[in-house]
């Protein structure tokens, strides 16, 4: 049992360290959007959102990566299954996120093709550039999740967050 709970504990503090990583992309996004309708005179209000879709967005990447982890072998280099996984990993989320905004839109009596695409004619650059920026945000997580599981677990935090002096003391 205490082994179970020490493994429930882990993964909501890697949802939530998760959450916080993609809230501060999302609401820089929202700010970006903010500060060109400002400079048009448009309104913008969903500024808080972001965190609202960083919760989401986080809690997809972890379903998806139980189910899809990252294996590294010796035919391919770590780069490469970094790279492929990341866009695989976007993919789904991106899939994932539309059919929950599907099943709302379905549920409110709303137009299901607007809200799951988001798009009105003439706004499929603003879908791929924020696909583009969702994929730029998941690197650097799949990049820390696929050393450290290489290096194995752990160790990677330490060596980030720990003096190097610590470090040397425990190898």
């Amino acid at each position: 049992m205490v082994g179970w709970l020490h493994k429930v504990k882990n993964e909501i503090i890697k949802a939530w360290i998760l959450s916080v990583y993609f809230a501060v992309f999302f609401v820089a996004i929202s700010y970006f959007r903010f500060a060109v309708l400002k400079q048009a005179q448009v309104p913008y209000t969903d500024f808080w959102l972001g965190i609202v879709k960083a919760a989401v967005c986080a809690k997809f990447l972890l379903v998806t990566q139980a189910f899809y982890p990252i294996k590294h072998d010796d035919d391919h280099s770590l780069l490469f299954h970094i790279f492929i996984k990341s866009l695989v990993y976007v993919l789904i989320v991106t899939l994932l996120i539309g059919l929950e905004e599907m099943l709302v839109a379905k549920y409110h009596g709303k137009n299901i093709y607007d809200a799951v695409t988001g798009l009105t004619p003439g706004t499929i650059h603003v879908f791929f550039s924020l696909e583009l920026l969702y994929w730029l945000m998941v690197i650097p997580y799949v990049v820390y999740t696929a050393i450290e599981q290489h290096l194995g677990h752990g160790y990677l935090s330490k060596l980030l967050m720990k003096p190097s002096s610590t470090i040397s003391q425990a190898k």
